[in-house]
């Protein structure tokens, strides 16, 4: 149970919130130092030079934190999470990870950058066994030959998407933190629900580098994530998603559901861009969220808002996928209504 993981991991959760929080203070003294900072610009929602990079305390302890379930699983890990699916996991979010830190350092091309992901997402996926089949009302798709290059261009998707919501203040840990919550909880209901174990323990203790960071990046924002973090945040939560669906009751309409707000604040803006004859690959400020903090004139509330959307939201609809998985589909048509509603009502995509 969810409670009893609580109580069970609670010095080692303890312990990770705080080293995330040590290491994000010690890496703002060498970005100050060093003048690695983000300077606001025409299309910025900052309005102050920021150290930017310091999500590399979440990659670190969240990288420690996935090794250590390799090396030394409790059962219930091993019973219902592969080993082979926590590398891929570990190995193909180290990667994105990487290259995001390089492109931070010295910018990579879009293609250089697309062509890492893409292949990243591949060799992840070429690991994880079993691979989790998409539930349809009469059917099920098995996820393999075609099937599979297109889960790796979500992945890729995915990656990219969380850089593009990066945008303000705690938004991006914020989102990473509310769905591992939400996914804990809708398998911790169903685990009561069908008497059949959830592995929560491993989505508990990565909430803990999350609320490390979330300590110095909630607004006003003492630090940035940086490239390197928020593609690593995309890949990791993708990945999550493909081996808990393969392994349990939270399938990946309950993941799609989870993630709506990025989703479909990401895919309505490019769209948008797309269909105006926009520059859709130039930096801008056209995002819902984006134009929703200059009208609040808050960052924090539409941070805030993000989270109570999914956790109040789209957590009970992805527990209604989870028990009715065949009407997923549906289950997310109506997850994601409101929200494509939001954007259209505030003209995302169209002005910056």
């Amino acid at each position: 149970m969810i409670s009893r993981d609580l109580l069970y991991y609670a010095p080692g959760f303890i312990a990770a919130t705080l080293f995330t929080y040590g290491i994000a203070r010690l890496y703002i003294r060498h970005a100050l130092n060093n003048g690695i900072l983000d300077t606001p610009n025409a299309r910025s929602s900052h309005t102050a030079p920021t150290p930017r990079g310091g999500g590399i305390s979440i990659v670190t302890v969240s990288a420690i934190i996935i090794a250590t379930a390799l090396l030394a699983p409790s059962a219930e890990l091993v019973d219902k999470l592969p080993q082979q699916s926590l590398i891929a996991l570990l190995l193909g979010s180290l990667i994105v990870a990487a290259v995001g830190f390089m492109d931070d350092l010295k910018s990579l091309s879009n293609k250089v950058r697309f062509s890492a992901h893409l292949l990243a997402s591949l060799a992840a996926l070429s690991l994880i066994k079993p691979l989790p089949s998409l539930p349809l009302p009469g059917m099920e798709i098995q996820l393999q030959g075609v099937w599979l290059l297109l889960l790796a261009l979500g992945l890729t998707w995915l990656i990219n998407l969380y850089n593009f919501m990066d945008g303000i203040d705690g938004i991006a840990a914020t989102e990473a933190f509310s769905v591992l919550v939400g996914a804990s909880l809708i398998g911790g209901f169903g685990q009561q629900l069908t008497d059949s174990p959830f592995p929560s323990s491993l989505l508990i203790m990565l909430l803990a580098p999350l609320l490390g960071f979330l300590l110095l990046n909630r607004p006003p924002a003492k630090v940035f994530m940086g490239d390197g973090c928020s593609g690593f945040l995309g890949m990791l939560l993708g990945l999550l998603a493909i081996t808990y669906a393969a392994n349990t009751s939270v399938n990946l309409w309950c993941w799609a559901i989870l993630l709506g707000v990025f989703i479909v604040d990401s895919g309505w803006t490019l769209s948008t861009r797309v269909f105006t004859g926009q520059k859709w690959h130039q930096p801008h400020r056209s995002h819902c969220y984006q134009i929703l903090s200059r009208k609040l004139q808050s960052h924090g509330k539409v941070t805030l808002g993000t989270a109570a959307v999914t956790l109040l939201w789209l957590t009970p609809l992805g527990f209604l996928a989870s028990l009715h998985p065949n009407y997923g589909a549906l289950c997310l048509l109506a997850a994601y209504t409101p929200l494509v509603a939001l954007c259209y009502c505030h003209e995302a995509g169209l002005h910056n």
